[in-house]
């Protein structure tokens, strides 16, 4: 039986999303399956999808507590294996400021411009363009 890391009851929650942080996480697999059963009805997820390397690295050199971007049939394979199924699945672009974005994480001087390399063209007028995956799962059949 998994660990349970979330202090809450099974189905303690109608819905549990998770918003533009599971990159962040040592353990998507089991993340989700903790939302999963915590969940009552469904999980909201919403994150970076893997872009490639570059991209990685830049996310790195931001923000050390990144772990990883994860593509879209990782995804779907953490949905399914923590018992949910999958009702929806968006791929969107998200474009916003870069330069908030660097300084959100204390990123500014030498370090920023180490990291806009290998964003290469997805820094344009100001602003970072990064592929979203928006997801909606469901409990049960």
């Amino acid at each position: 039986m998994p660990r349970r890391v979330l202090p809450f009851k099974d189905d303690a929650f109608e819905v549990v999303a998770c918003r533009t942080a599971a990159h962040h996480f040592t353990d998507v697999r089991a993340a989700v399956g903790e939302m999963a059963r915590v969940s009552a009805d469904r999980v909201l997820l919403v994150d970076t999808v893997h872009m490639g390397d570059d991209v990685e690295e830049a996310e790195s050199l931001r923000d050390p507590s990144h772990v990883r971007n994860y593509s879209e049939a990782e995804w779907r394979g953490f949905v399914e294996e923590s018992g949910l199924r999958l009702e929806e699945l968006r791929l969107l672009e998200h474009s916003f400021d870069y330069a908030a974005w660097r300084e959100r994480t204390g990123c500014t001087g030498e370090a920023a411009a180490e990291v806009e390399v290998p964003l290469g063209d997805r820094v344009a007028d100001g602003r970072l363009t990064l592929d979203k995956l928006a997801i909606r799962a469901v409990k049960g059949v």
